[in-house]
């Protein structure tokens, strides 16, 4: 038991990925129920993506593979259901382009300084990104479960249609949050790019 317990911080990124396809298909059949299980899945895995880490703290389990799991697990489930609300007309393709290509970045910039013996930790704008995302795609697929005739747009009608219409400011907050805390890791990582732009000449 206590083995299996060490093993859950690993086992819930593991599960962030595995469970990405399903969701990226439930986003795909631009169905009102299947919009509801998405923002379920979405809202379990991005509650694991928290838990994980503070898990493998608390039990003092912090290894490589869990922060590789870590590291990777959040970027490949927010991608899993940023794609296909492309896909489906629910977001400009330029917006999903930025917060990719943000994570590009930071992903290169944080591999970047490993391999110079150099930890580039994450920023609290960067953790309070991901939650701003979160829940801006949550607000976003609500809005698109209501536009389709979907229960809570039916029971709910008037005041909660005009509350989910406002999701273009949520996603616009976190559109605003990716791009500045992906200019605050390359302000951290600048004096390493300086230092390493010259080509380095062998003794």
């Amino acid at each position: 038991m206590r083995a299996s317990l060490r093993s859950l911080p690993n086992l819930l990124g593991l599960f962030r990925i595995v469970a990405t396809p399903f969701l990226f298909w439930l986003v795909v059949i631009s169905d009102p129920v299947a919009d509801l299980w998405a923002v379920a899945l979405l809202i379990i895995m991005a509650l694991s993506d928290m838990a994980d880490g503070k898990i493998a703290r608390h039990l003092n389990v912090v290894s490589p593979l869990g922060i590789f799991l870590d590291t990777i697990s959040d970027k490949i489930f927010v991608a899993g259901v940023l794609i296909p609300m492309v896909q489906t007309g629910l977001l400009s393709g330029w917006v999903v382009f930025a917060i990719i290509v943000r994570e590009f970045i930071v992903s290169g910039l944080r591999s970047f300084a490993a391999a110079e013996g150099i930890v580039i930790s994450a920023g609290q704008l960067g953790k309070q990104k991901l939650v701003i995302t979160v829940i801006a795609l949550v607000w976003r697929l609500l809005a698109a479960h209501a536009e389709r005739g979907g229960i809570l747009g039916t029971v709910f009608d008037g005041l909660l249609q005009n509350l989910f219409g406002l999701w273009p400011i949520a996603m616009g907050l976190a559109l605003l949050l990716t791009i500045v805390s992906g200019l605050e890791y390359l302000w951290n990582a600048f004096p390493l790019l300086k230092q390493s732009w010259a080509p380095r000449t062998k003794e």
